[in-house]
């Protein structure tokens, strides 16, 4: 069965930035170019090429607002502004992929997420195909299938995530994690869910009840404080539930086989580590693959 690797790339680049400029740590070349997200980003797509051995691969990344900003004007509000610096290295990362043969991909009106469950949605549809996600968002985790498991980026190392492991921690499906977000909200993106409602009443009312729909269909059951706060939180739930469901048919225009790693361009490959000064991936390419030992980046979550 072939394997797909889809990587959430604006996560990537996000993690590696801000590893080193919450430290004051500002990776600069010669030339003043700021490189600290792109060091992070490339030696974890090495990583991943050196681990996975991988022949198919996509990148996924965001393309400025979405439908769900269209639909709630607040979604996303109060983020900070992405830094100049950071936005300069996002084009440098996608010359990069395409150097290395790796696809990547945005389009207008969706986020990288939904691009990613689009193509995994394709890998649990196709009979020839299974996927590795990786990424630090867990809104992804409600993608896991039986052909679809993640790589769930933590500081300073990875848990991989299937539909096993998912129950084991959660007690539910990994499509739950749609309602539990629902219900305890997510403030990194200004989705509110119920007030008062954290992960840990949220899973229990999710073990007993099934899912969002189940616990207002039977709310007459549930007392006390906890009743209280979902019959006043209910429409902020249904309205989060809506925000946290990655969509799954973004028009790509391209197959899974046309994720297929391809052979690149390695001589430009090497003038843009030189321009970076990244002189230790430069150490270690071989022709037709990298190869290197290096360590990811230590992150901490963001």
């Amino acid at each position: 069965m072939k394997k797909v690797i889809l990587v959430d790339g604006n996560n990537l680049l996000f993690r590696s930035y801000y590893a080193t400029a919450y430290q004051g740590n500002f990776m600069k070349n010669k030339n003043g170019f700021p490189t600290n997200a792109l060091y992070g980003f490339v030696n974890m797509i090495h990583k991943i090429i050196n681990d996975e051995k991988p022949e198919y691969m996509l990148v996924a990344f965001d393309k400025g607002k979405t439908f769900r900003h269209d639909k709630y004007k607040d979604y996303k509000a109060g983020r900070i502004k992405m830094p100049d610096e950071l936005k300069a290295q996002f084009p440098i990362a996608k010359e990069i992929l395409a150097y290395l043969g790796i696809k990547w991909f945005e389009i207008d009106n969706y986020e990288a997420d939904d691009i990613i469950g689009t193509l995994a949605k394709k890998i649990d549809d196709e009979n020839d195909y299974k996927g590795l996600i990786v990424s630090s968002d867990k809104d992804l985790l409600q993608l896991i299938s039986n052909k679809v498991i993640m790589k769930l980026l933590k500081s300073k190392d990875y848990v991989m995530m299937s539909k096993e492991t998912f129950y084991d921690q959660y007690k539910l499906t990994p499509d739950k994690m749609i309602d539990i977000k629902a219900l305890q909200g997510d403030s990194s993106d200004n989705i509110e869910g119920v007030k008062g409602i954290g992960e840990k009443t949220a899973l229990k009312l999710l073990q007993e009840y099934g899912s969002l729909e189940g616990i207002y269909d039977n709310i007459a059951y549930i007392k006390g404080a906890v009743a209280t706060k979902l019959i006043n939180g209910k429409d902020k739930a249904f309205e989060s539930k809506d925000l946290v469901t990655i969509y799954k048919q973004v028009p790509l225009g391209f197959t899974l086989e046309d994720t297929k790693i391809t052979n690149g361009n390695l001589e430009e490959l090497k003038k843009t580590y030189e321009n970076l000064e990244f002189y230790s991936f430069l150490k270690n390419m071989k022709i037709g693959r990298i190869n290197n030992d290096f360590n990811v980046i230590e992150v901490e979550d963001i």
